[in-house]
């Protein structure tokens, strides 16, 4: 397994440490040192080459720039296992790494906990302490995972920097990296307790001044309060690949086995695509399973999911435990999607959640009177015991009335569930149409489409229908 790890200093005017913690660094396994620097006029660039480091030129001000920049860099050619941020003043240790990244085999996230007892006197104003501890505390509040620090010092493996797809540009990076993890319920994040010092020379960009102290704070309580928002859904309802169970239409040409293969290979693809939007819009994305199928499931998709047995039986039983799960959740909507779209653009998804903005209920036809996708957006429900349960108890309500009463599979479960949703006081929106794949006719349109589409479209179900063109459907062949 690839373990090198690498680090990267925002600096901006850091000559007086910024050579020693180049040093130590590379001393304390860092293969690769990055010194983003920011514009210095105190030879901190060349300091910092001459210790070994790779400078990396950001005309952009900001800590969060030099942060995203530096890991770029990082990460090109996936080189890097893991990456290691600290600040240049030469506050922490770099003699430290070694037991942060010890962590890494049981953790996605490692932080450097400065606990006060391992502060040097002086290395932390009252405001910065006070302005730590109430942005931990919202994190933790908002997302019930512990977090007593905001380090500089920290940690993070490589693909869960990316899957976090950061984009804050100042003080924030960190507020942000951290509760985005903290959202991650699948996400391990560990703190093990590392020394802080006095900055070694130059002037604190943010603690040494009040006011910019002031700024910098307002804007971390507003990342922190906004970044651990309630996240919505999107959710597949999916059986499990078993022959005579799943796309029973297309038994009659494929065969049980084929269309329990060709159903495994369309479900693999449009989890990708879910994850795909999931990831670009905060969503968690969420499989919706029977009991007995659950960890065959979960197998399928991969790993990043969060997964919920389906409450009764039925499609219509799945969709309702989608939604009543995103209610608990303290969501105010959820998306849920059939799991034969392997060639559905994950645009499609984002735009449907956008018109759910106007709508609070969205749905996506299908050609034979069904339909792909639904979404519903509804009042948040306040976590007030007693309150709580009494609202979600009438939402479960409403959304029994609107999927109990449809015939699914029918050609006519558009128009019901439409008006099921409009009784049930929804207002609905329409996303296009998008054809789903239930009969031979579907699957020589799939083969029609993917073979205009990008290469990397769908890419189980072009190898599944690869291994078998020679099927015979009725009109012409895969």
């Amino acid at each position: 397994m690839n373990d090198r790890l690498a680090a990267v200093i925002p600096a901006l005017n850091e000559a007086t440490a910024i050579g020693d913690l180049v040093r130590g660094l590379r001393a304390s396994g860092a293969c690769c040192v990055y010194v983003v620097d920011g514009g210095s006029s105190d030879g901190t660039p060349e300091l910092a080459a001459t210790a070994g480091a790779k400078v990396v030129y950001e005309a952009r001000r900001g800590y969060g720039h030099a942060c995203l920049t530096g890991a770029e860099v990082a990460q090109q050619g996936h080189q890097h296992h893991a990456v290691a941020f600290l600040d240049g003043d030469g506050s922490c240790d770099p003699s430290e790494l070694p037991r942060l990244r010890a962590a890494l085999p049981t953790a996605e996230l490692v932080l450097g906990w400065r606990r006060p007892r391992d502060t040097e006197a002086g290395a932390m104003p009252l405001h910065a302490r006070l302005g730590n501890v109430l942005v931990a505390a919202i994190i933790t509040l908002r997302t019930g995972r512990r977090v007593r620090d905001l380090p500089p010092f920290k940690v993070v493996r490589s693909e869960f920097l990316k899957r976090l797809n950061l984009d804050a540009v100042g003080y924030g990076w960190t507020v942000q990296l951290i509760s985005r993890a903290a959202t991650e319920r699948s996400a391990r994040i560990r703190e093990v307790p590392v020394r802080f010092l006095r900055r070694r020379g130059g002037v604190s960009k943010v603690a040494g001044r009040l006011q910019a102290s002031g700024l910098a704070a307002i804007a971390m309580v507003r990342t922190a309060w906004t970044e651990t928002a309630p996240r919505p859904i999107i959710a597949i309802v999916a059986k499990a690949p078993r022959a005579g169970e799943v796309k029973t239409r297309l038994i009659q040409h494929l065969g049980g086995d084929g269309a329990a293969e060709m159903w495994s290979a369309s479900l693999v693809d449009t989890a990708a695509v879910v994850h795909v939007a999931a990831a670009d819009l905060r969503a968690i994305p969420l499989i919706v399973a029977r009991a007995s199928e659950r960890a065959e499931v979960a197998a399928l998709v991969g790993p990043g999911w969060r997964s919920v047995v389906q409450g009764r039986p039925g499609l219509d039983g799945a969709i309702a435990t989608a939604f009543e799960t995103a209610a608990k959740l303290g969501t105010d909507r959820a998306l849920v999607v059939s799991g034969d779209n392997p060639d559905l653009p994950p645009g499609h998804l984002a735009a449907a959640f956008r018109q759910l903005d106007d709508a609070n209920a969205v749905l996506g036809p299908t050609e034979d009177g069904g339909y792909h996708l639904v979404g519903l957006r509804w009042r948040a429900i306040p976590p007030i015991p007693l309150v709580s349960g009494f609202l979600l108890r009438r939402f479960q309500r409403r959304v029994r009335l609107a999927f109990d009463t449809v015939p699914m599979g029918s050609d006519r479960a558009l128009d019901r569930t439409h008006r099921a949703l409009r009784q049930s006081g929804f207002g609905v929106a329409m996303s296009p149409t998008w054809p789903d794949v239930d009969t031979s006719e579907d699957l020589r349109h799939l083969v029609a489409r993917l073979g205009v589409a990008p290469a990397d479209v769908a890419p189980r179900t072009r190898a599944w229908l690869k291994a078998h063109d020679s099927t015979p459907f009725p009109g012409g062949s895969a």
